[in-house]
């Protein structure tokens, strides 16, 4: 069965800068794959270049057995593909019901399907129905994620990309949102999950590949990768 995702000697810049040389991965239906490296390792640009907003000069980028290189974001998300980014990215002068609401931008016609989204996030994340009416710049760092997470979720994507979901959060919170990224993961959303975390992330994950000053240095099963204190020394620097 060909893979959901696939990238294949995927070339991108910044200006002159070449960010990614060569990056080739795959992703297949169903799977939760961990992308890890040091910082400015390509692995934000992978993901930037993946939903539109760098587009690549070269290769491969198929969905769904689909070329998607280059299209633009608003139709890389209507193809199935939603991008939380790095930062969270919400609308801090917006309620939580408008940060969602704009997350379903592309269905706004369809009141139901808008409805059934809202849902499914007040279901996964209580705490954000509580927090409906609220502006979503006074919300916790944590309740941010899980907004920033919600908001991807609104257009029902088949693949869900995360961009470091932990990032400055405490302990107790990260673990919370790897469990719900396994939930979403098991209700049927593949995940390409960036994170800082890499021992949490591989925990997740199925499969793991590790990119270095924009190239794939290794792709291994999770728990090949997650049992390797070399690997985790050499790479992650953990």
């Amino acid at each position: 069965m060909s893979p959901l995702l696939k990238l294949e000697e995927i070339h991108s810049y910044y200006g002159k800068i070449h960010a990614l040389k060569g990056v080739s991965l795959e992703v297949g239906e169903g799977e939760i794959v961990a992308l890890l490296g040091s910082n400015g390792a390509g692995k934000s640009t992978t993901l930037k270049t993946i939903s539109g907003l760098v587009p690549p000069k070269s290769g491969t980028l198929e969905f769904g057995g689909k070329n998607i290189a280059g299209r633009p974001p608003h139709q890389v998300v209507e193809a199935g593909i939603t991008h939380v980014p790095e930062g969270r990215r919400i609308f801090g002068g917006l309620t939580v019901m408008e940060n969602l609401e704009l997350g379903g931008f592309t269905k706004r016609k369809d009141k139901a399907f808008l409805k059934d989204g809202i849902d499914r996030s007040f279901e996964l994340f209580p705490r954000l129905k509580e927090r409906k009416d609220q502006l979503a710049g006074t919300l916790s760092g944590g309740e941010q994620q899980m907004l920033a997470i919600s908001r991807g979720l609104m257009a029902e994507p088949k693949l869900l990309m995360l961009d470091e979901p932990s990032m400055g959060l405490a302990p107790i919170i990260v673990q919370g949102i790897m469990e719900i990224i396994q939930e979403i993961n098991k209700q049927g959303t593949t995940v390409l999950l960036i994170e800082q975390n890499a021992r949490a992330a591989l925990g997740l994950a199925d499969r793991g590949y590790i990119i270095e000053t924009g190239e794939i240095v290794l792709h291994d099963t999770a728990e090949v990768l997650r049992d390797d204190d070399r690997i985790i020394k050499a790479y992650l620097g953990a």
